[in-house]
């Protein structure tokens, strides 16, 4: 991901202390997909919230990456329990085709360009083992007129209906189905469905929780 959109680690460094993520991990379908004695990676961890609630479900193979090194210094301090680290390139290695479950919450929004969302598919494709799970909780356009309007203001800049600017500088995007379709199209589809989520400057928005095989073998 080469982009500088694609890796706006300053403006998560800078809210690091600040933001509260929401979005709710559907524990029993979870469980019923990885068994507890599975290795699993969540991309994107921020603060190790979501870690933290496979943890309490009995999950300890765990391990939280982040690109933010403040946000993994805030879930290292408010859960010590935790395998917290930064995302370096150097981890898509470590980890090749070992991995059970990846989980990516919000992480899709955060990642702007078709190419940076491709290279982080191409990279958990990697590190998954044949037959494991990728988790996927993110936000589809909304069809709200604020959303639309700022939709429409910053699509010429962008290139990409979806894409826009939040007012503390951070560049985000929502996902249309055809896209989605064609990015996890890789994977085999086991849970496709709409929720509603709460995004972290406390907006409700229509977001959609997938869950994919990898087929690789």
């Amino acid at each position: 991901m080469n982009n500088p959109l694609d890796n706006q680690t300053a403006y998560w460094d800078g809210v690091a202390n600040t933001k509260t993520f929401t979005h709710p991990l559907h524990a029993a379908l979870f469980k019923r997909l990885v068994p507890r004695e599975a290795k699993v990676i969540d991309i994107g961890c921020g603060y190790g919230r979501t870690c933290n609630t496979l943890y309490d479900l009995g999950y300890r193979h765990l391990l939280g990456l982040d690109i933010s090194r403040k946000m993994v210094a805030r879930g290292r301090t408010v859960y010590p329990h935790l395998a917290l680290d930064a995302l370096t390139p150097d981890a898509w290695s470590a980890h090749a085709e070992s991995v059970d479950a990846v989980i990516l919450f919000a992480v899709l929004t955060c990642i702007p360009t078709n190419n940076g969302q491709t290279a982080l598919m191409d990279n958990i494709a990697a590190i998954l083992k044949p037959g494991g799970i990728v988790y996927i909780s993110d936000y589809w356009l909304q069809a709200d007129d604020r959303n639309r309007e700022r939709y429409r203001a910053f699509e010429e800049k962008y290139g990409i209906y979806g894409v826009f600017e939040l007012p503390e500088g951070a560049v985000v995007r929502h996902h249309d189905r055809a896209w989605m379709e064609e990015l996890l199209s890789r994977f085999d589809t086991v849970v496709l469905e709409d929720v509603e989520v709460t995004t972290m400057n406390g907006h409700h928005s229509l977001g959609f929780q997938y869950v994919g095989r990898n087929v690789r073998g």
